[in-house]
């Protein structure tokens, strides 16, 4: 799940096309992380600093990451589920003002 964060962080920071990540979320968390993409734009790739996966349920996870963007840090949460045959991104959570 760390890797998944680190590609989200790096859409996020303008470093990676929302359109790579699209097959592995769902229509609505699509949607959140393209108009979000690029807001945690900085002169270094942005790199995942620590993620932390917690399951509330069967078929049903949390990630919470922090960002390393620079000079501050960011946080990051996504909430993922098992559907059919594979696991796809729900929710898309940021550190931003909608």
């Amino acid at each position: 799940m760390s890797c998944f964060a680190q590609h989200v962080a790096e859409v996020l920071g303008g470093q990676r096309a929302p359109a790579q990540l699209r097959h592995l979320l769902t229509g609505a968390a699509y949607e959140l992380l393209r108009r979000r993409a690029g807001a945690y734009a900085c002169r270094h790739r942005p790199r995942v600093r620590r993620a932390l996966l917690r399951v509330p349920g069967p078929g049903v996870g949390e990630v919470s990451a922090v960002v390393d963007c620079g000079e501050r840090c960011r946080a990051l949460a996504l909430r993922v589920a098992f559907g059919p045959g594979r696991w796809v991104c729900t929710h898309v959570e940021t550190d931003l003002c909608r």
